[in-house]
């Protein structure tokens, strides 16, 4: 329900480039009053934690801590997240 539009249908399209890893996905709202339809696109990479880590380094920085979520648990390949903690190199 939006303030100004009333109801409003949302919907997903994902795409995933299997050589890249990166996913495509566009959401579309549609007012139901009206045939308008708008849209947001939007592309996510998900890197393995390798992949992260080398980047930082890259960047000259240095990680102290890695949490796998948002409530401090440590990083395991089962985690959900990658948060890398840490400073200037």
């Amino acid at each position: 329900m939006h303030p100004r539009l009333g109801v409003v249908t949302a919907w997903n399209d994902v795409a995933c480039d299997a050589a890249t890893g990166v996913v495509t996905y566009q959401t579309f709202y549609r007012p139901e009053a009206g045939d308008r339809v708008l849209q947001a696109r939007s592309c996510i990479a998900f890197p393995a934690k390798e992949e992260v880590a080398a980047a930082i380094a890259e960047a000259g920085l240095a990680v102290d801590r890695w949490l796998g979520d948002w409530q401090g648990a440590p990083c395991t390949p089962a985690s959900c997240e990658i948060i890398p903690l840490g400073c200037l190199a």
